[in-house]
């Protein structure tokens, strides 16, 4: 199964991209396809899509959306991964978390084809799990901090510098943001 990919966009299509993988091309279904940089490189969590005739690869820039993508697809009954990727190209993953934790359906009746029936039942669904997708990333947000500690950083500046990491990134990412700002106050 393929987890992630890195490459290059080639082309860009309404709901798709084009990534360049070592001169192989994977079509990859992603949220906010017009915010994709032809010619720029990008990593992306997938998930595969397997029917019968056909295979779909769905594209996330961060474990946070692959993760309610997931939930989002094995909780309720009658949304796939299509619609799953319109829910999340038509709204944040911050106004998903705030409008469940409201129990406020109406956001998601901004996803065109998505009815009030099925808007309730994800605020019901998901409601319980969306502690869990939280709990993820507080353990990544603990990892950083103990990370950057065991480097040597100083522990409260560490815990200020984590606090304002931008949290939609990978963790990997959020590393290395958080090692060059504490590396940048050393010098």
């Amino acid at each position: 199964m393929i987890k992630k990919l890195r490459g290059v966009i080639v082309e860009k299509d309404e709901d798709s991209v084009i990534l360049d993988v070592k001169g192989i091309g994977f079509e990859v279904f992603v949220a906010h396809a017009e915010t994709f940089e032809k010619g720029k490189d990008y990593e992306v969590y997938i998930f595969e899509d397997i029917k019968e005739n056909e295979i779909n690869l769905f594209g996330f820039l961060t474990k946070e959306e692959l993760n309610f993508f997931k939930l989002i697809i094995n909780k309720i009954s009658g949304v796939g991964p299509k619609k799953a990727l319109d829910i999340l190209s038509s709204l944040s993953l911050d106004e998903i978390t705030n409008a469940i934790k409201k129990g406020d359906h109406t956001p998601f009746l901004k996803v065109k084809g998505l009815g009030e029936k099925t808007a309730k039942r994800i605020v019901l669904e998901i409601g319980g799990e969306l502690k869990k997708l939280e709990e993820t990333k507080d353990e990544n947000l603990e990892i950083i901090t103990e990370s950057l500690i065991s480097l040597g950083f100083e522990k409260n500046r560490v815990k200020e510098v984590v606090k304002n990491l931008d949290k939609t990134k990978p963790i990997e990412e959020m590393m290395k943001e958080g090692i060059k700002k504490l590396s940048n106050e050393k010098h």
